[in-house]
C-alpha cells in the first residue's frame, strides 16, 4: 500500500477535518478549560515569575497570581495543582529531523544517554536474539564515545561477538560507521566494492574489510548504508512516529523545525506524520524545510514544491501551525554542503564543479517565490563563499523590483566557526543563526583538530547576540546528536560536552535565561511564529511543560536529567508522568513486535 502525499490529498483531508470542527482555536471564553495553579511559571522574559495560568480554545487566556487566575475557573474547568513545580513554555527545537526520526524510531536501538559501552554491547546481543531473519540491529546516532565510562568506540570485532549471526550497523554521527561480519556478508561487500569519492571501507593489513566505514569527509556512503537497511511498513512507520513524538513530549518539546535530511524525500517519506496530521493526532507542531535529493538537479524539486505548496501552508487543521511547509533547506544544493566531520579536514566547497551557479539558481527561485531558506554551513570560509552568492542574488532580485532577502526569514545552520565579521555580513542581509548541540557530541574531535582557542568560541554565542542576530537553539537530532533538549541547554550554559570536556569559554556561554529564550521564542523566529509561540502570554499558543526539577535552581550536572512531568500542546495534555501519569494519553503498542523500543525505550537513564 502506498502512502504517497500530494497537495490535492492534503487539501482534501484538511478541508474534511475543518468540516468536522477539529480545530482547537476559536472565540475565547471568559472561563477556562484548563487552569494550572500553585506553580513557578517562567512565562518569558517579560514575566519571569507567575503562579497560575488559564487556557481557553488552545491559547493562553490569563497568567499571573493564583488569585487573579482563579477568576477564570468555571464549572467545566479542569484545575491542576502544580505543587510548586517549575513551568516553562514548550521547548522549540530550531533544527531537528523528527519526521525522519519517527519513520525509523521503532527499528532503532538507541544509545542516547547510555553511560557504558559494555551495556551497549549487551543491548545489541539481547536485541539480536529477538530480531527476525532479514532485519538488522541498528544504532543510528545520538551518542558519543565520551559518554561511556570506557571513553572509546566499539570495534567491529565486538559487534561480531555480540551478534555473530545478525547484521549490525552502528553509526557514529556522520563521521563514520561500523558493520559486523554478518552485515558485511548481507551487503555483499568485498575489498573491490566501489565507493563514492571521499569515503572508504577500511581494509586491514590482509587487504580484507575490517567493518569500518570512513566518511572523509563525504557522508554519502553512510547515507547509502542506512538506505540499504530493510524499511518498516507504512503502518509500522505511523505507529513508530506516534511513539517518537511521545518521546519528544517526554522532554518538554512542543514545537520543532524539521530540516529535512539526506535520503528523506518530501512528500513520499512523510507518511507517518501525514497520518497524524490528517487524523488530528499531532502532539507537537512541526514546520518543514524541504531538502532536495536530486544532486545537480535540485532546482527541479524546488520548482515542483513552490508550485504545489505555499510557504506557511498548514497541512493539519486540527492543530493550528501543526504541520507546515515552511521553506527550502537545510541543503539548498548538495554541491554547497560543507560536511562537518571533525575527524577530517575542512572541505573547500569552491573546488566542486558548478556549486555557485547551482546555488544562485535555487536561491533566486526561492526568493522570487517568497520562500524562507536556510543552509547548512559549519565553517567560516564556507559561509563567506555562500554569502557572496546570497548578496549577489539579493542585488539581482532587487534590481528586478522584488524584495530579495528583505522579504523572507533566512538562516545559517550550525555556523560553529563563524567570525564576528561574517556574522555582521549575515546581519546586513537580515539573517539569523540556528545553532545545535553538535559540539556536545563531537567537540573533542573539533578540539583535537582546531585547538582550544577555536573550540572556546564554537559557536560564538556572545558575538551572535551582540550582533543583534536572531538566535535559535536545538539539537540536530537524531543522528549527529540526541533529541534530548536538556543536553542542548546543558551544553549552551556550561560549555561542556557530554563527556565533561570544557569547550566554550565564559564569554560565549549563555545564561540559563538566554538559553531558554533561544530554545523557545528564539527558535520561533525561524518559522515566523514568534508572535504566537515561545511565551506564556494571553493570546499565545498554550504550549507548555511542567518540569521534574527546577531549571533555574538545579546544579549544572542536573540539567541533563530534567524531564517533563506534564506537557501541553494547544491546551491539550500530550504527556503526563509522576503525579500527572493518569493524564498520559494512551498509545497503541509500538510495532513491529521485535522493536528495540519495546524493551529498551528511547533515551536511556
Amino acid at each position: 500500500m502506498t502512502h504517497a502525499i500530494t497537495r490535492r490529498r492534503f487539501l482534501k483531508a484538511t478541508a474534511a477535518l475543518g468540516a468536522m470542527g477539529c480545530a482547537t482555536t476559536g472565540t475565547r471564553r471568559d472561563s477556562a478549560e484548563l487552569v494550572l495553579t500553585g506553580g513557578k511559571i517562567w512565562a518569558g522574559r517579560s514575566l519571569p515569575q507567575a503562579e497560575a495560568l488559564a487556557v481557553s480554545q488552545g491559547r493562553v487566556l490569563a497568567v499571573g497570581a493564583d488569585a487573579e487566575v482563579a477568576e477564570r475557573i468555571g464549572s467545566g474547568t479542569r484545575v491542576l495543582e502544580l505543587g510548586g513545580r517549575r513551568v516553562i513554555p514548550g521547548l522549540n527545537d530550531v533544527h531537528m529531523h523528527p519526521t525522519r526520526g519517527g519513520r525509523f524510531y521503532a527499528a532503532e536501538l538507541r544509545w542516547d544517554g547510555l553511560t557504558s559501552l559494555e551495556r551497549g554491547l549487551d543491548m545489541i546481543a539481547e536485541q539480536a536474539k529477538r530480531t527476525p531473519q532479514g532485519q538488522w540491529v541498528r544504532v543510528v546516532g545520538g551518542w558519543s564515545p565520551r559518554q561511556f565510562r570506557e571513553r572509546r568506540m566499539p570495534t567491529p570485532e565486538e559487534l561480531t561477538r555480540a551478534a555473530p549471526d545478525v547484521p549490525v550497523f552502528v553509526l557514529f554521527l556522520y563521521s563514520g560507521g561500523m558493520l559486523n561480519q554478518a552485515a558485511i556478508d548481507a551487503l555483499g561487500l568485498t575489498p573491490e566494492t566501489p565507493v563514492p569519492p571521499g569515503t572508504a571501507y577500511e581494509k586491514g593489513p590482509d587487504g580484507q574489510l575490517t567493518g569500518r566505514i570512513i566518511a572523509d569527509p563525504n557522508p554519502t556512503l553512510l547515507y547509502q548504508t542506512i538506505g540499504a537497511l530493510p524499511p518498516l511498513s507504512a503502518a509500522e512507520q505511523a505507529i513508530s512516529t506516534r511513539h517518537f513524538y511521545r518521546e519528544l513530549n517526554r522532554f518538554g518539546l512542543t514545537s520543532i523545525i524539521d530540516a529535512g535530511g539526506g535520503g528523506h524525500r518530501f512528500p513520499e517519506d512523510y507518511g507517518g506524520t501525514r497520518i497524524l496530521a490528517e487524523q488530528g493526532g499531532m502532539p507537537l507542531r512541526i514546520s518543514n524545510y524541504l531538502f532536495p535529493q536530486n544532486k545537480g538537479a535540485e532546482i527541479e524539486e524546488f520548482e515542483r514544491w513552490t508550485t504545489d505548496f505555499q510557504s506557511g501552508q498548514n497541512l493539519s487543521l486540527c492543530l493550528d501551525h501543526g504541520f507546515e511547509v515552511e521553506g527550502g533547506g537545510e541543503f539548498l544544493v548538495w554541491a554547497a554542503g560543507d560536511y562537518e566531520n571533525f575527524l577530517a579536514p575542512r572541505p573547500d566547497i569552491t573546488t566542486r564543479m558548478d556549486w555557485r551557479p547551482q546555488l544562485m539558481e535555487v536561491t533566486r527561485h526561492l526568493l522570487s517565490h517568497g520562500w524562507p531558506l536556510r543552509i547548512h554551513a559549519t565553517y567560516d570560509e564556507s559561509i563567506n563563499h555562500i554569502m557572496g552568492v546570497f548578496e549577489e542574488a539579493d542585488a539581482l532580485e532587487r534590481a528586478e523590483g522584488r524584495a530579495g532577502f528583505g522579504g523572507i526569514r533566512w538562516a545559517i545552520d550550525h555556523a560553529e566557526t563563524a567570525s564576528a565579521e561574517t556574522l555582521a555580513r549575515v546581519g546586513r542581509l537580515g539573517g539569523g543563526i540556528a545553532t545545535q548541540a553538535r559540539m556536545a557530541y563531537a567537540g573533542e574531535d573539533f578540539l583535537d583538530r582546531y585547538g582550544p582557542e577555536a573550540a572556546a568560541r564554537a559557536p560564538a554565542f556572545r558575538d551572535i547576540i551582540e550582533a543583534g542576530l536572531p538566535l535559535g537553539l536545538g539539537s540536530d537530532a537524531t543522528r549527529v546528536s540526541s533529541y534530548n533538549p536538556w543536553v542542548s541547554l546543558y551544553w549552551a550554559t556550561t560549555g561542556k560536552s557530554i563527556g565533561g570536556t570544557q569547550l566554550l569559554d565564559a564569554r560565549h556561554r549563555l545564561s540559563r535565561e538566554e538559553a531558554l529564550h533561544s530554545h523557545t521564542v528564539g527558535s520561533a523566529w525561524f518559522s515566523q511564529e514568534e508572535d504566537v509561540k515561545g511565551r506564556l502570554a494571553p493570546g499565545q499558543f498554550a504550549d507548555l511543560t511542567v518540569l521534574s526539577d527546577d531549571y533555574f535552581a538545579v546544579g549544572d550536572e542536573e540539567l541533563r536529567r530534567i524531564e517533563s512531568v506534564l506537557t501541553v500542546t494547544g491546551g491539550k495534555v500530550v504527556y503526563g508522568a509522576d503525579a500527572f501519569s493518569d493524564l498520559n494519553p494512551e498509545l497503541p503498542p509500538i510495532l513491529p513486535e521485535w522493536s528495540p523500543v519495546r524493551v529498551f525505550g528511547g533515551y536511556q537513564r
